[in-house]
């Protein structure tokens, strides 16, 4: 009988199924959701936002999490038209691991945003913007 280093495709499926596992897991882990309570947006009053008062909030946002000893690495903002939502991800870190927080609200109205923003909503229906922390 000759020996080969053949596996199995029963073998090779098994070792196939337990990476995919794995990875999955080792993303999971990578980045976790922070979950941070945000109770009020004071920029959004009855799915109006108010863009002037926008920033204030996402300070606020990262206030909270670095008050639980996490360090803010930025924000994104998404402003979606078509599904009447806007949407904020939190990006942070804790010793080595990272995190991301995620609040949104509905939105059916905006006042004060900038020319540029709104422009962009006007073209494609959805604007997304990257902020950096301050800290």
């Amino acid at each position: 009988m000759i020996e080969t280093d053949q596996e199995s495709l029963g073998d090779k499926f098994c070792k196939l199924f337990n990476t995919m596992k794995n990875a999955g897991e080792k993303i999971s882990q990578a980045l976790q959701e922070n979950d941070v309570e945000i109770d009020t947006f004071n920029s959004i009053e009855k799915e109006t936002l108010n863009f002037d008062l926008l920033e204030k909030d996402i300070k606020n946002i990262h206030t909270r999490i670095e008050q639980d000893g996490y360090s803010v690495l930025g924000s994104h903002l998404i402003l979606d038209d078509k599904k009447d939502l806007m949407e904020i991800k939190t990006y942070s870190q804790k010793e080595e691991k990272s995190f991301v927080n995620t609040v949104s609200a509905k939105v059916k109205k905006v006042k004060n945003i900038p020319a540029d923003i709104l422009n962009e909503m006007k073209t494609k229906g959805r604007v997304e913007i990257s902020l950096k922390s301050d800290g």
